[in-house]
């Protein structure tokens, strides 16, 4: 649940901007949360290692949070916006929501 995930966002360093509408949203990073979402719902198709890619192209994988971070326009895209990834659905609208968060304040 969401709450769960109400933590305290990091107030940052002098050096490191934080975006204001950040400031009032859980803290969702690749280690609490974002790694556990990507094995649950992508990597089974998505990965480097997957035996069966079952049609997903070579190279979107999400294996890392760097390959996260290079392809989150395109999750947004997919997973957000369109709802088409992934394919049959099952997110419930919790993680659908800190997925959100974590592309617009976590990476």
């Amino acid at each position: 649940m969401i709450t769960m995930f109400l933590l305290a966002c990091n107030s940052g360093s002098a050096d490191t901007a934080i975006d204001p509408d950040c400031l009032d949203q859980p803290q969702v990073t690749w280690e609490n949360w974002a790694e556990g979402f990507f094995i649950t719902y992508c990597t089974a198709c998505h990965s480097a290692t997957s035996p069966d890619r079952y049609g997903a192209p070579e190279g979107i994988d999400f294996d890392t949070e760097e390959e996260v971070a290079t392809l989150s326009s395109l999750i947004r895209q997919t997973v957000l916006e369109e709802g088409s990834m992934p394919y049959g659905g099952g997110v419930y609208d919790e993680d659908l929501e800190l997925l959100a968060i974590y592309l617009d304040c976590g990476i």
